[in-house]
């Protein structure tokens, strides 16, 4: 393995990691952050990220396994082989990602972004989105650490060029 650098795309988006083998003929078991979760197989090679290191491994095969997709990756062909994938990422770089229509965004686009409320008040820069039962939540630092529902009603306007999110939010809350 390489050093870790960003997908052949630029910035680095990941899509899964890595479970523990699938069989004995080097598959290996996906747990995929795509939807649908069979979504991650779309793209042909993949950069496997462990411990600061990369490689490049194009899909060559992919089958659902329960919630899990199981794929088989080039130059990987025993379960030991597999087993030593354990725990990699999967990332693609964010060219790669099929274009939004307009309006949308990835929510890998969001991380990063200042966000503040209608009035303009600051409300904390975008770190983390937490994937919980009943909704997505954007999880803010600034002044403080704020957990905001990334649901409509709270999302007022995303401006990708100039870094911002506007949400429906009281800096109080």
């Amino acid at each position: 393995m390489s050093p870790a650098r960003p997908g052949p795309g630029g910035r680095a988006v990941v899509l899964g990691r890595i479970g523990a083998p699938f069989g004995v003929q080097g598959w290996v078991k996906v747990t995929s952050y795509t939807d649908p979760p069979e979504g991650v197989a779309n793209y042909p090679s993949w950069e496997l990220v462990r411990a600061g290191r990369s490689e490049r491994r194009a899909v060559l095969d992919w089958k659902r396994a329960g919630k899990a997709v199981a794929v088989r990756l080039e130059g990987v062909e025993t379960r030991e082989q597999a087993q030593a994938l354990t725990g990699t990422e999967v990332q693609v770089g964010r060219d790669e990602l099929p274009p939004t229509a307009p309006g949308e965004f990835y929510w890998h686009d969001l991380l990063g972004l200042e966000a503040a409320n209608e009035a303009g008040d600051p409300l904390g820069r975008i770190v983390e989105i937490l994937e919980l039962p009943a909704h997505p939540v954007l999880v803010l630092r600034g002044d403080r650490e704020r957990l905001v529902p990334l649901v409509p009603e709270r999302l007022v306007a995303v401006d990708l060029e100039s870094g911002r999110v506007t949400l429906d939010w009281h800096p109080d809350d």
